[in-house]
């Protein structure tokens, strides 16, 4: 009897000790990590904040000028702007190693109006493609809160579902 006591006890204690591990994870934010904020420059001009300053979840799909899959998708995400621009900023992230003007052919050849994203000092690659494996998409909240990461080509219906739970009815 004595044996299976201290079994009890010991799972009882292992549980509790796993429980507080968990919680002190999720308080500390392992689970849904929070940017540093990241300013790049579009090619518009314009400064890209991430996240929104204006509330709106973010969409960052990173890709390069080199990548056949990355650039099949880009039209997906112009659609996906158009559709849900109000309620959800879309950003085209090009790796830092993309030269702007390649960058800016495949922007007029695709006639994308989203905002494409130059990362001039890797600042947004280092935090959201460090294995730079593109094209790859994060979804984050008002608050820098990582709340998906995706690698891999996704289609249009895919980002779709992906984004369903966030977006308002």
């Amino acid at each position: 009897m004595l044996v299976s006591d201290n079994k009890l006890k010991y799972g009882v204690a292992l549980l509790l000790c796993i429980g507080t591990g968990i919680a002190v994870l999720k308080l500390g934010g392992w689970f849904n990590p929070r940017l540093q904020a990241i300013q790049a420059p579009a090619l518009s001009g314009e400064r890209i904040h991430i996240p929104d300053q204006r509330g709106r979840l973010t969409w960052v799909s990173s890709w390069s000028v080199s990548c056949a899959l990355c650039l099949r998708e880009l039209p997906d995400l112009e659609a996906l702007h158009l559709q849900y621009g109000k309620h959800l900023q879309i950003v085209a992230l090009a790796l830092p190693a993309d030269p702007p003007n390649a960058i800016n052919d495949v922007k007029n050849r695709l006639q994308l109006t989203l905002p494409v994203v130059l990362d001039l000092d890797a600042a947004a690659a280092r935090q959201l493609t460090p294995d730079l494996v593109v094209p790859s998409h994060h979804l984050v909240d008002s608050e820098g809160r990582v709340l998906l990461k995706l690698k891999g080509a996704l289609h249009r219906e895919a980002m779709l579902a992906a984004l369903q739970p966030y977006l308002p009815p």
